[in-house]
């Protein structure tokens, strides 16, 4: 397994997370604040299903002694370190306001640096046995719901998530040995953890609740057996679910009752960030093609376990290390190709998965891939070829290529099909749909200026809002 993984120790655990970096206050004679060294902890906040709550991540670094900085932070400052995906996890430096240590709930970052020598991937591979640790706040009933719904949702069929996982991973990853336990009851009423995060800083609520769950249940469950924590609470904590930290979610009951929900927090557990599609609106929940956006439009249901996951997008795959070598290929130099590329819901194919193709001069690319109406994307708007152009240092590195309507990801703008071309003029790159097979579909790609044949301006939609540095 290559997963970074978070197995904190129990000694730890009512006072802070598992250290793994020391706490430094660096003097480098920057006047405008001081340098801490530490692993750098991501988690991401989902919101329920048509609320308007603001897009969250909370931040904070973990050091030697066990101990926790939470750090205030724009998502934008993780450009310097590669972007999300790439800085979760990592060991980095942060400079943040002020001259000494100041007694503040969170600390402002001013910039962030990964330090020399870490080789943290986010690549997953093999067994990943989660533990679901159902606890209740003292002062609130417990659900309908028991101990085999939450030990069925790990299920090796449609729709558990051991099931899920295999499909999402091609077989690479399972979460076989995972259980659940409880209900266990937490020392503080659910009032108590809602106003740790008052004034949106949500890191001590998160290791709060982390906290004096996995404590409640010590004496059933040792986290230290498992890869990954799922927190399954009786009752809303606040606007969101999250997921993050290296394998750890955190669910209100309208999380759990969703099993697509708790796929897209351990989709963040496994590192993975939101995607988005191209209105630019600050909202990374509307690309319907991905669970890891928005998880509730367009997904199959369940009659017992509510929305279920469709998968995530060839980026992520990829990044994650699913996508075999022989089954994706990049453009890197100037010619006309053609590529056969199968639907990503296929668990065995001997053709295409995905096709990158890098925009010259920058750090983006296009991908190129196929989704079809089928299995855990029962329910996707159609099946079409999806473009996507990823930029690693935004918050949500993948942008839904829309050639109608950007805001609307579901519409025929977004699904590329037979004799339909996107061209990128001001970058020479043209994406043809040629013909239909049986899995898929036949690509063509053009790269660079080949026979003069973007001088005729017959590009199929405004490419300035997916060509640009955005």
């Amino acid at each position: 397994m290559t997963m970074r993984s978070w197995k904190p120790s129990l000694i730890l655990l009512i006072t802070a997370l598992v250290a793994v970096c020391g706490p430094t206050w660096a003097d480098d004679g920057d006047a405008t604040g001081r340098w801490l060294e530490g692993e750098l902890l991501l988690a991401w906040a989902t919101p329920e299903a048509g609320s308007q709550a603001p897009v969250v991540v909370a931040a904070a670094l973990r050091h030697d002694d066990g101990s926790i900085t939470d750090l205030a932070f724009d998502p934008s400052v993780l450009a310097s370190v590669g972007g999300p995906m790439a800085a979760a996890g990592a060991r980095v430096r942060v400079l943040v306001a002020g001259a000494t240590p100041p007694e503040q709930p969170a600390e402002t970052v001013l910039d962030i640096d990964r330090l020399p020598g870490d080789d943290t991937a986010v690549e997953a591979s093999g067994s990943y046995p989660y533990a679901s640790l159902m606890c209740k706040f003292s002062d609130v009933g417990l659900p309908s719901e028991g101990l085999s719904y939450f030990q069925g949702m790990y299920g090796t069929a449609w729709p558990g998530l051991d099931h899920y996982w295999r499909r999402q991973s091609y077989g690479q990853v399972d979460v076989v040995g995972s259980t659940a336990a409880g209900w266990f009851t937490l020392p503080h009423t659910q009032q108590y953890y809602v106003d740790l995060s008052s004034g949106g800083n949500y890191t001590p609520m998160l290791t709060a609740l982390y906290d004096d769950c996995t404590a409640a249940a010590s004496g059933s469950v040792n986290v230290n057996d498992y890869e990954g924590v799922n927190l399954m609470f009786n009752d809303t904590f606040g606007p969101y679910a999250w997921g993050g930290w290296g394998g750890v979610t955190w669910e209100p009951p309208w999380g759990w009752r969703n099993v697509g929900v708790i796929g897209h927090e351990m989709g963040h557990a496994f590192g993975l960030p939101h995607s988005n599609n191209a209105d630019g609106d600050g909202d990374p929940y509307d690309n319907p093609w991905d669970v890891m956006s928005d998880t509730w439009n367009y997904a199959v249901h369940d009659g017992t376990y509510g929305t279920v996951g469709k998968h995530t997008i060839s980026y992520h795959k990829n990044a994650l290390g699913w996508i075999a070598p022989a089954l994706k290929a990049e453009v890197s130099s100037a010619g006309i190709f053609h590529f056969t590329i199968d639907h990503l819901t296929l668990e065995t194919t001997s053709n295409l998965r995905m096709v990158t193709v890098p925009i010259a001069g920058t750090n983006r690319w296009y991908t190129v891939e196929v989704r079809d109406q089928v299995s855990y994307d029962g329910n996707l708007p159609g099946f079409a070829v999806i473009i996507h152009e990823i930029n690693p240092s935004r918050s949500e590195p993948a942008w839904l290529v829309d050639a109608e309507n950007p805001s609307n990801g579901a519409d025929a703008g977004a699904m590329w099909l037979p004799g339909e071309c996107f061209e990128d003029t001001p970058n020479e790159i043209r994406i043809c749909v040629e013909s239909v097979t049986t899995e898929g579909y036949v690509v063509e790609v053009a790269y660079g200026d080949w026979f003069g044949i973007f001088s005729d301006r017959f590009e199929s939609g405004d490419a300035s809002a997916w060509s640009g540095s955005n």
